[in-house]
């Protein structure tokens, strides 16, 4: 069991729908690496290059929210990635799913996520 989280665009003032899809950061979770959600094919190939998207578009007045809708501080979502509890597990790395480790307590994965 685990927790997925998303960038979300600001709602429409007439619709109130969001503005455009949410952007998928990656999923907690319990035991293992956090799963960074890095899409080469996009130019995201690290936890740099997520937080640097992640600053983009907070600046825009999108925010983060976990897979209930619930909003999370930044802070809060760095510490969730690079602050894990105990000795969590790597994912192995397959060049597929996952493309490498990052220095902290996540892991890049590529791919769908559930």
């Amino acid at each position: 069991m685990g927790t997925n989280y998303y960038l979300h665009a600001p709602k429409c003032f007439h619709c109130g729908k969001e503005e455009e899809p949410p952007i998928h950061l990656g999923k907690s979770s319990w035991g293992w690496c956090f799963s960074l959600h890095v899409k080469p094919e996009e130019g995201i190939y690290d936890w740099q290059d997520v937080q640097a998207l992640i600053e983009e578009k907070l600046c825009s007045e999108w925010c983060i929210k976990d897979e209930d809708g619930e909003q999370i501080s930044l802070v809060h979502f760095i510490k969730t990635v690079t602050e894990r509890n105990g000795s969590p597990i790597r994912h192995p790395i397959d060049h597929w799913h996952c493309i490498g480790h990052g220095k902290g307590t996540y892991d890049y994965i590529t791919g769908e996520f559930s």
